[in-house]
């Protein structure tokens, strides 16, 4: 008896871990909760979190602008390249020779990019 309800118990842990793990991956058609109508779901939030985590702020002089890469010269005088897409949040029209502050992924591009407010 106590075998059977420690078999039903794996059982019963097995098919929730199950659950939730298809919960995680997010299949087309449905969302985080499961319901139809988006797709995406809690790995999408899971990996925009993971982003979030690894971001590093940036902060310095655009040396160069060539199309999507800008060279940022960093307060250690370090050159920096970064990758500006269409998906990095921009704020305002950046130009060679503006004080930046950016957030970039550990590959190097832009999630965020803003010209940097003087400290007078």
């Amino acid at each position: 008896m106590k075998k059977l309800i420690g078999i039903m118990a794996v059982g019963c842990i097995l098919s929730l871990s199950g659950w939730a793990s298809a919960a995680d991956t997010g299949t087309p058609g449905s969302t985080e909760m499961g319901a139809p109508g988006s797709t995406g779901g809690a790995a999408a939030a899971a990996e925009k979190a993971k982003e979030g985590a690894n971001a590093r702020t940036i902060k310095g002089e655009v040396l160069k602008i060539d199309g999507e890469n800008y060279v940022v010269k960093d307060a250690a005088g370090k050159e920096v390249k970064l990758h500006v897409s269409s998906e990095t949040k921009k704020e305002g029209d950046l130009k060679v020779g503006d004080k930046i502050e950016a957030q970039a992924d550990a590959s190097g591009h832009a999630i965020s990019i803003k010209s940097a407010k003087s400290a007078r």
